[in-house]
């Protein structure tokens, strides 16, 4: 199985593993990431560590990057294309920068915790929250809403911090939204076989319990919806390309809301593993939905082909999920 591996040059090597069509893989020096922070971080830092690490993300910008994209992006656009504002693109890059992991003054500190709901069981919903804004609010509400819906099963979350499945991960806090598939991961390290991601953002409905016989079935449960170019920055899709051999604009956009996995996938850990190489090279995160490209890129090569997408998982507005029977709504964050 071959994996994205980093180093001090841009080298192109011939592989003929694990995905016959891609005839190479790219090798890329890590220290062009965007968002990393200029900190030297131990391997288990303690408050005072990760109050200053954070002080250093906060330090990072990343509008020399977007803006050269963004430019690109202006003089290239089809004319029927919808324009997104470069503040939203900034917004959006700038998340994982800006996130609030630890705030001593106020006395929030990472919070790790394992909830057994309705006497537990073997499904296990993950839930991930910075310190900020509504978040911590609707992560706490959307655990209660599971247990007042009837579902029975585990909830694993966390608030502030971050994920570190294999203890290395603190240092690409910055990278937007890569945290959701490391917290499926530490999921995985704690045992449950079948999990399944929920933005905290969203609200149950109604049970999802039967999600879970979906992914027992199918191995994956997701959303996908035709492609979403306007979210995608030029020089950022060429990159995914580079990396992945995918162009994401040539096949259904994965949605990030709500995914669920069984770990026991042959597959699993190499799809782990690749998006850990593209977290390292960054760049492949600078678009609208940092995270769904990628993982777009990689639904492509590990199932897109053998397992086809769930509908009904969850509406934007809440009228119309009811009407719909979703499972979820997203609330307005």
């Amino acid at each position: 199985m071959h994996h994205f591996c980093s180093s001090i040059v841009i080298l192109l090597i011939f592989c003929g593993a694990a995905f016959a069509e891609k005839e190479s893989i790219v090798k890329v020096r890590e220290f062009s990431n965007p968002f990393l922070a200029d900190f030297r971080l131990s391997s288990t830092p303690n408050d005072e560590e990760l109050g200053a690490f954070q002080e250093a993300l906060r330090l990072i910008k990343v509008d020399k990057i977007l803006s050269e994209r963004y430019a690109d992006q202006k003089n290239t656009k089809n004319f029927f294309q919808k324009v997104i504002k470069y503040d939203d693109f900034s917004n959006r890059l700038h998340r994982g920068v800006w996130q609030t992991l630890i705030d001593q003054k106020e006395g929030r500190f990472p919070q790790k915790k394992l909830v057994e709901i309705n006497g537990g069981g073997s499904d296990c919903i993950v839930l991930f929250s910075s310190y900020d804004r509504i978040y911590p609010h609707y992560l706490l509400t959307l655990i209660e809403a599971l247990r007042e819906v009837g579902f029975q099963g585990w909830v694993y979350y966390r608030l502030g911090g971050y994920p570190q499945p294999t203890q290395s991960e603190l240092v690409y806090t910055g990278v937007p939204y890569a945290f959701k598939l490391f917290m499926l991961e530490e999921a995985r390290n704690l045992g449950f076989r079948y999990l399944l991601w929920l933005d905290s953002s969203l609200f149950p409905l109604k049970n999802p319990q039967p999600l879970f016989d979906v992914i027992r079935k199918k191995g994956v449960l997701y959303k996908d919806v035709a492609p979403l170019p306007e979210f995608l920055l030029e020089q950022t899709r060429q990159d995914i390309r580079l990396f992945t051999g995918i162009d994401v604009l040539q096949c259904r956009h994965l949605r990030m809301p709500v995914f669920g996995i069984d770990t026991n996938l042959k597959w699993f850990q190499a799809f782990l593993d690749d998006h850990r190489e593209l977290v390292k090279i960054g760049t492949p995160f600078v678009s609208g939905l940092p995270e769904e490209f990628v993982l777009t890129a990689l639904k492509e090569i590990y199932f897109a082909k053998q397992i086809s997408p769930t509908a009904n998982l969850l509406g934007f507005h809440f009228v119309p999920a009811v009407s719909q029977k979703n499972y979820f709504y997203l609330r307005h964050h």
